[in-house]
Formats: C-alpha cells, structure tokens, sequence
C-alpha cells in the first residue's frame, strides 16, 4: 500500500485497485501537507524562541543555548526547502519528491524537539517541567493538524517529540515521573489514532471527489460520443436521404407523364399501380422530412381558437374511406368545443392517432372525443386493437418502432407517425397521455387549453382544399436548374403536360446565359438547392433577380433534410418545396405566384379572368391522373 493511504477496514471488501488514482490522491496529500507547513514552520519557530529564552533565563545553562542552535538549522532548512517549493511553478512541481525531502527534515526537528528533556531536563523545578510538558505535548497535537494530510510526515514528527519526553522522564525513575511517562505515551496513542482517523478521512473525500471527476469526464466523453454518433447518423440519413429523393423525384415526374399518356389505354392500371408504388415511398420520406423540419425548429406554431368540429370534419373526410376498407367503425364527437392551438398542426397530430389507431385495429372501430376538463379539454383517440404492453408503452413514441411488426412490415409503415406526435406535441405544449390493456384497446389523450369563442362563422381553418380553375398558361416561360439531368428532364417533361414553356440548366453559368437571353420573357425560376461545385439554389437565384433588374419568382427544391440544411432553405425568403414533389403541388406553387400578381405573361385558356388558386392539366389530359412525388 503507497505511503498516505488508507486501507481498507478489517472485514472490508478492498475496493477495486487503482494506480492511477493512488498517485493522484498521495500527490494532492503531499502538496497539501506543503502548502499548509509554512505557517506552521513559523509557529514553530515562534514557540521555540520563547521555549529556550525562558529556560536560558531560568537555568543560565549553555545546553539550552547548543539545544536551540540545533533546533533553530533544523527549522531553517525545512522552511528554506518548503519556500523554494512554493515558488515554483505548480506545473513544474514535484509533490512526492519534495514531500519525500520535507519528512527527513521534519524527522530532524522532531528529533531536536525531542531531545530537548534530554539537554535540560528540569528535574527539581517543578514549573519548568510543567512548562517543557505542554510545549512538548502541545507541538505534537499542533502537528496533527498540519501534518494529517500525509500519513508519513504524522509518525515522522509525533513519535520522535513524544517518545523522546517519554523516555527522559522513565529515566528518572520515580513514581511521579514514570506515572507522567505512561501518561505521554498514552498521549502518544491518542494524537496517533486521531492523525490517522484524520488522514483516512481526508483520504476518502480525496478518492470520491476524484473519482466523481473521473465519472463525470466519463460521463462527458460519452456525451461527446453520443453527440458525434447523432451527428454522423443526421449527416448519414442526411445524405443518403437526399441521394434517395433525387432519382424518386424523377421517377414520380417520368411517372406522372407516363401515367397522363397511358391513360384511358389497356395499360393504365400498370401506370396506376406504379404510382401506387411512387405514393408509398413519398409517404415516407415525407415523415422523416416532417421530423427533420420539427428537429430543425423551422415549423412556425401560431396558437389561435379551433373550432374541433371543422378539424374532425377534416378527418372525417380523409380518413373515412380507409376505415371503409377495413370494416371498421370511425366515429368523431366535438360537440360545440373550441381550442386554442395551431390548427394545422394539431389537425396533423390527431390524423397521426387516427392512422395509428386503424393500422392497429382488426374489428371494432375508433371513437374521437372532445370532453371538458375545468380550462381544459381533452381530445381522446379510442381503438378496439390490440392494445400495448406496459413494458413497451415508454417507447412507442420512438423513431421507427412499432408494436408487434418485426418483420417490419412495409404496409404498417415505418414507426414516424407517434415520433411526429411526440415533437409536435412538445411544440404547442400538449401533454399526451396512454392507457392500453392488451387486446382490449388503446387510448391517447390530448390536453388542450380550452377557447371559449362565440362566433356565427369559424375563421379559416388550414387543411381546407382550393378551388381550381381549369386553364392553360401555353406562353409562360420556366427555366429548371438542377445538376441531375434526370431531373431536369422529368421536370420539364411534367411540366409541359400543363402548357408551360420550360428551359433547363445544369448549374450558375448556363442558367445566367439563358436570363440573359430570355430577358423579360422568364415567368419563373425552379431551382435545386444543392448544385455541383459548391453552389447552391439561393445564390442562383440572388445572381439571375440582380442580372434581370427585378424579383423574379423562385421555387427552391430540395431533397436535403439535415436540420441545418431545413433552416438555411427556410431562413432564405424563398417559397420551399421539399423532393419528392408531386407535380401537382409544384404547379399549384406557380398558381399561387400567379394569383399573387408575382408572374407576368400571356394567360390563354377557358377561366383565364378569373382569380386563379392553381392549375391542372391543359385541353385534352383533363382526368389523365397526372401525379408524382
């Protein structure tokens, strides 16, 4: 065992050795027993001028005059020793070294100290005897204090002042004086066992402070870890993500043009089944962009009174023909109850319970209700499934896990709708609670702040579908950018199903000569985000609305879903659309420029006076099915 340390109790299991930490606590020992002797080397030095002065003064004896020049270069040497260690820089110190060198000379003083009965004992005064008595025994219990840090430096000093007391008054062998020797060695004992209990003490706060620091720099590497692990995952799904949108993004276009041409062929229903195929996989890359978008902090909250009747109608409408499908029973009672909330965002979570609790449902049916809770209502989802283990209920609000789909189903989904739940939940500040029994069904709750509103006609609420006109816009000039030439073309091809006029560039410099040549002419700009040779959607944009005078119109798509990525689209100013894009929506973001008086040019086509809110297809591909991602 090192010098300093405890050991373990008897009867103790030793606890798991550990060098490192050994030295860490005998090098803080030491440097403590250093740095506190100063004070006490000058204590000392005080307490032996006036010790001597009184006995030199009282016996004129030249022993006491040897004796102090004795004591006097002992202490000298110890506190020359110590102060050239205190200058030191504490980076350069040595603590066991000088703590090592701090003992031989602390063993010298103890001896002078303890020699001292031995040059000029006092045997028949009495008051000088008493006086070397409690300076003797009071240097030694003074040193406890000083010297428990280190365990050595307690023996070094105690045993040889004491010990040397001890054997001087035996040497007079009378009752008297060996009855006050029995009583120094019992002295002796006790100083001993209280530096020690001290020491141990010290010792084991040394060793749990160090050993919480150890944990927690543990602890933080782990931390780090786990940072560094996330990171990598976003960057990895990040990437591979946007690897993935770009050829699913072109499919859906070529999809969508394949489907328009086949339609009312014998080889339509192939083109539709595709489609089919091209819908699931939008669904979910729209999930994981849903909780890239919520992880990013880009999704905008704005708390307002919801009617819950006009939401449940909502759901009602989408969600009806699939409990149909099923056999299964959808009913929703509002009642007459108001919220306060953001209503398409609430209106996404409930159609995430909804869809979660007729995946989970083989007969019976699911209830939604609103019931009045003091200032609160709670809008409760019931099913008639399978219900969920108490054991799993912690964690189906966890990114792709679902209850009982170990061979990962396809048709059950991938495990984001409850994941989207959960952070949306965060976000409006809605507590969601569970209760399932087994094979009996599940409930989730919703706890909204109640709005009590009396209006005769609700506000508008999102989620609700536009009116389209029909029309064509056969002169309206696009120029498409995007470095992929799949995607370009499948763009332009889906685009010109509905009368547009397209050009396409593959990056900054074809795209400023075709501005350049088209003038006034370009309506609109789509852009990817991400182009080749560091370039980006953003800075396309900025360059072609400064080289054209005026803001031109900009679509940005992107495929990328790493949060950062989300918040830089965002935080440009530009209207942005996340890959897959169905060809639809892409077309209804130009209508919506167009209504707002953002795009110039030739309108042709039945309708074209009217406030326009979106497209469709031109004459003669009207019913063609014309969808994508």
């Amino acid at each position: 065992m090192k010098a300093g340390l405890m050991a373990p109790a008897p009867g103790a299991s030793p606890a798991p050795h550990d060098d490192a930490l050994d030295r860490r606590i005998l090098r803080e020992q030491a440097d403590s027993l250093l740095g506190t002797s100063m004070a006490a080397s000058v204590g000392a030095f005080i307490t032996a001028l006036g010790f001597w002065g009184i006995f030199y003064y009282q016996t004129r004896q030249p022993a006491v005059l040897v004796w102090a020049a004795l004591l006097h270069v002992t202490q000298a040497v110890r506190f020359e020793g110590n102060r050239r260690y205190l200058k030191t820089p504490k980076a350069q110190r040595d603590p066991e070294g000088a703590a090592r060198w701090y003992c031989k000379a602390l063993t010298f003083n103890a001896l002078a100290w303890g020699a001292a009965p031995w040059f000029f004992f006092p045997t028949n005064n009495l008051p000088l005897m008493s006086l070397m008595m409690l300076i003797l025994l009071g240097m030694s219990s003074g040193g406890v204090a000083s010297l428990a840090p280190y365990r050595p430096a307690l023996f070094r000093f105690i045993v040889p002042v004491l010990a040397g007391l001890a054997a001087a008054l035996l040497w007079q062998r009378d009752a008297i004086h060996i009855f006050l020797a029995v009583c120094t060695l019992a002295y002796l004992y006790v100083n001993l066992k209280f530096g020690l209990q001290q020491n141990r003490l010290l010792t084991e706060a040394l060793r749990a402070r160090y050993e919480k620091e150890d944990l927690a720099q543990r602890l933080a590497e782990q931390v780090r870890m786990v940072e560094r692990a996330s990171l990598e995952k976003t960057r990895f799904f990040a990437s591979a993500s946007h690897d993935l949108r770009q050829p699913l993004h072109s499919l859906g276009l070529f999809g969508s043009a394949i489907a328009a041409r086949l339609a009312g062929t014998p080889d339509e229903p192939l083109a539709r089944n595709m489609m089919h195929c091209v819908d699931a996989l939008e669904a979910s890359f729209s999930s994981m962009l849903d909780v890239s978008k919520l992880d990013a902090g880009v999704v905008d909250v704005k708390p307002e009174p919801v009617a819950l009747a006009g939401v449940f109608k909502r759901l009602q409408a989408s969600l009806g023909r699939q409990a149909e499908a099923q056999g299964l029973a959808l009913r929703f009672k509002p009642g007459s109850k108001w919220v306060l909330a953001d209503a398409a965002l609430l209106e996404r979570m409930l159609g995430n319970l909804v869809h979660n609790a007729l995946k989970f449902t083989q007969q019976g049916g699911v209830a939604v209700v609103a019931r009045t809770r003091g200032a609160q209502v709670s809008v409760e989802v019931w099913d008639s499934g399978r219900g969920i283990e108490a054991r799993e209920v912690p964690r189906i609000f966890d990114e792709f896990y679902q209850v009982g789909n170990l061979e990962r189903d396809r048709s059950k989904g991938l495990g984001m709708g409850l994941a989207i739940v959960r952070r949306i939940a965060g976000l409006l500040n809605v507590p969601v609670q569970v209760q399932s029994r087994p094979a009996r069904g599940t409930v989730f709750k919703l706890l909204l702040p109640r709005a009590d509103l009396q209006a005769s006609a609700p506000p508008p609420q999102a989620g609700m579908s536009r009116a389209r006109a029909p029309w064509a816009m056969g002169s309206l000039r696009v120029l498409v950018v995007d470095d992929e030439e799949t995607v370009r073309t499948s763009t332009a091809a889906a685009l010109r199903l509905y009368g547009l006029q397209v050009d396409v560039a593959d990056g900054l410099q074809q795209a400023r000569d075709i501005a350049a040549r088209l003038g006034d002419g370009l309506a609109a700009l789509i852009t990817d985000f991400r182009l080749r040779n560091e370039e980006d959607g953003i800075e396309v944009a900025t360059q072609l609305r400064a080289l054209l005078g005026r803001d031109v119109p900009v679509l940005l798509v992107t495929g990328d879903t790493a949060p950062e990525r989300v918040r830089q689209a965002r935080q440009s100013g530009l209207r942005v659309l996340y890959k897959p894009v169905r060809v639809q929506d892409l077309v209804d973001a130009l209508g919506e420029q167009v209504a707002a008086g953002k795009i110039t040019g030739k309108i042709t086509g039945k309708g074209a006076e009217e406030e326009v809110a979106g497209l469709t297809p031109v004459a003669g591909e009207e019913g063609a099915g014309v969808r994508s991602l």
